[in-house]
């Protein structure tokens, strides 16, 4: 079903370099980048620090992604869409409109770049074009979430990637307790 699960993986390191936030992390508590932060001395010790800190917590993220397995990046994209999702509805019920888009468009990379772009509709048959329909339809949902600025498109995204990631977590744990073949669904 995911094949291109490393793709997906580094699209959801790198979504914090598109849209400037770590995708590990709420977008508004994010630093500014170490170069950013360096460059600035005037600024003082907290902010180089808080971009030192930064720039650990992405070699971290890229580091955790580099030994995930392909189960455990899937994992991870859905905990990312999950937190983008989360922040989307805090930060519009807060009413700040850039936070809100940020996390939106946050969410919708995960998806679209990340989940949707690793599927295999070859090796996953129907559950995986069902699965790319669903997103498609999440995409849709955060969309319309964005422009008519209501929450209850972004609840439904949000319970659906629960469900799909409690789903794929328990794929996961039924897998650990007995030996581990090679998933027909994956490519390292």
């Amino acid at each position: 079903m995911y094949t291109n699960s490393r793709n997906a993986a580094h699209a959801y390191a790198n979504v914090g370099r598109q849209t400037g936030v770590n995708a590990a992390e709420p977008a508004a508590s994010q630093p500014a980048p170490l170069q950013q932060a360096v460059s600035q001395p005037g600024q003082g010790a907290y902010t180089n620090s808080r971009g030192i800190a930064n720039a650990y917590t992405n070699v971290g993220l890229e580091t955790g992604v580099e030994a995930a397995s392909p189960h455990q990046l899937i994992v991870m994209l859905y905990e990312g869409a999950e937190l983008a999702v989360r922040m989307a509805i805090k930060h519009m019920n807060e009413g700040d409109t850039v936070k809100k888009s940020a996390a939106i468009t946050k969410a919708s990379i995960i998806i679209l770049d990340g989940l949707k772009a690793a599927l295999d509709p070859q090796q996953g048959g129907d559950i995986a074009q069902r699965l790319d329909a669903l997103y498609d339809y999440m995409s849709s949902r955060l969309m319309l979430a964005h422009v008519k600025n209501q929450t209850a498109p972004l609840e439904e995204v949000l319970g659906l990637l629960q469900e799909l990631h409690g789903a794929w977590k328990q794929i996961g744990s039924a897998g650990s307790t007995a030996p581990q073949p090679s998933h027909p669904s994956f490519a390292a």
